[in-house]
């Protein structure tokens, strides 16, 4: 398998535990994606080198919503306060 992605000089491979601790994660959510995630197999073991650890985080980075100007956040109870009622009732069934 080609490690194209890796541009480690000296390699260092990281555990679950280390590497959670790298990506400041839980270390189930490293097992738990382990399928989906870039990492190395070594017999049963599991590593991961920091370039891996780099596009896991990257894969995970959140972006700013669409027309949300950088360092400004959307306040949920700002959101919420803009909500009105539609002004219909509903019918209600007779049982």
């Amino acid at each position: 398998m080609s490690r194209a992605h890796c541009r480690c000089t000296v390699v260092r491979n990281y555990d679950y535990a280390e590497a959670a601790e790298k990506l400041r994660c839980e270390r189930r959510f490293l097992e738990d994606r382990i399928t989906t995630l870039l990492h190395q197999k070594l017999g049963r073991s599991v590593a991961f080198c920091d370039c891996e650890l780099a596009l896991i985080q990257a894969r995970f980075t959140v972006a700013p919503a669409p027309g949300v100007p950088d360092g400004e956040s959307v306040s949920t109870a700002v959101a919420l306060r803009s909500i009105r009622p539609s002004g219909r009732t509903r019918a209600t069934a007779s049982a």
